[in-house]
């Protein structure tokens, strides 16, 4: 465990988008119904829950294994969490984008915005309260493995 926790420490982003990123990408592609999860929209849709996911873990990831900044576990929890809540804020407006393209596009900005409020929203209530929770046990888990011989 000590090699790990010295990588975590010294490439936080990177560890932290790995873990987030691979973690919920595979939580996403088994969420899916087997005869969905390579059809359509399905693959497209895992990668980036995966992708944004790895940038929101690369953006928190310093402040989960700084033990001045992230003092508890209840913390480190909290900040996982969060970390899952900042990749919805970045898919949503992608997504909206991409369906304005596919689809009837917004009629005006303020109708965008509605929509992507709408898919962050829908998409939190479809399987973002369970990344959320995967999110928030890596937060944890990286925070543990951080502090494990944090002073060897």
């Amino acid at each position: 465990m000590e090699p790990l926790g010295f990588y975590v420490r010294q490439r936080p982003r990177i560890a932290a988008a790995i873990a987030f990123g691979s973690l919920t990408a595979a939580v996403t592609h088994f969420a899916w119904v087997p005869d969905a999860r390579m059809r359509g929209a399905a693959p497209a849709l895992t990668i980036a829950a995966g992708v944004v996911h790895a940038l929101a873990g690369a953006v928190t990831g310093p402040r989960l294994v700084d033990r001045t900044r992230t003092q508890t576990s209840l913390q480190a929890w909290l900040l996982g969490a969060g970390t899952s809540l900042l990749a919805v804020v970045l898919l949503a407006p992608l997504f909206a984008a991409w369906v304005s393209v596919t689809n009837a596009g917004p009629t005006s900005p303020f109708s965008f915005l509605v929509l992507a409020i709408l898919i962050g929203l829908f998409s939190f209530l479809a399987a973002g309260w369970a990344l959320l929770l995967v999110s928030a046990g890596i937060g944890w888990g990286l925070y543990s493995v951080a502090g494990s011989n944090a002073d060897a």
